[in-house]
């Protein structure tokens, strides 16, 4: 049973400040000491349980909620165990309840991750969020060591470049191909090479 708003405002002043997240009202749970919270609740004070608040999780065992490490992170109330971030997002803290999308120019191909991976020189990732990387078409560059966002036509004294060149654009002939345009679609999939390369990386 529910206990009014009242009782909720007694619990609240009798149980002082936590760390964690206070209940919503209505989130309390009546349950009478020394009976055990239930897994998905923890001990809220010495008579009332609380549900479990989103970026932790309480798995019965000890009573108290248990902030999600990082790499984990959980959307819910009432969990028992975090959710690892998949591919493409990361958290680098406790107590997450949303996994954070890698930024453009950044990626992460493996699940569980507290960050993600630099697109380096000949590479580039233009979206957030993202598994995979891609390497540059022939005649476009990314020059940058780590972080490259898109890549740059290659023109002037270095109008040539192999596909995913990590010197960026070259002034010696190349395969004899230059790309029109080299830009990922809003998917995420990476462009296709006009000389047949294969231009993405997932791992």
């Amino acid at each position: 049973m529910l206990f009014s708003s009242s009782v909720v405002s007694a619990f609240m002043m009798l149980s002082g400040v936590s760390a964690l997240p206070q209940p919503d009202e209505g989130g309390l749970m009546g349950r009478a000491s020394p009976s055990p919270c239930p897994a998905g609740s923890y001990r809220y004070n010495t008579t009332a349980c609380a549900y479990c608040p989103a970026g932790s999780y309480c798995d019965g065992t000890s009573g108290q909620a248990k902030l999600c490490s990082p790499g984990f992170y959980q959307p819910n109330i009432n969990s028992t165990a975090c959710l690892g971030t998949p591919k493409g997002y990361y958290t680098n803290s406790q107590g997450n309840a949303a996994a954070t999308p890698c930024p453009a120019g950044t990626y992460q191909p493996n699940t569980i991750q507290v960050g993600c991976n630099g697109a380096p020189s000949g590479r580039f990732q233009s979206l957030p969020g993202q598994a995979c990387v891609c390497l540059t078409c022939s005649g476009w560059g990314a020059p940058l060591k780590n972080n490259n966002i898109n890549p740059v036509n290659c023109s002037g004294s270095t109008p040539n470049s192999y596909p995913g060149s990590g010197d960026g654009c070259l002034s010696k002939t190349t395969n004899g191909y230059h790309a029109a345009t080299c830009q990922q679609d809003a998917n995420g999939a990476c462009p296709i090479d006009p000389s047949g390369t294969n231009l993405t990386i997932c791992g």
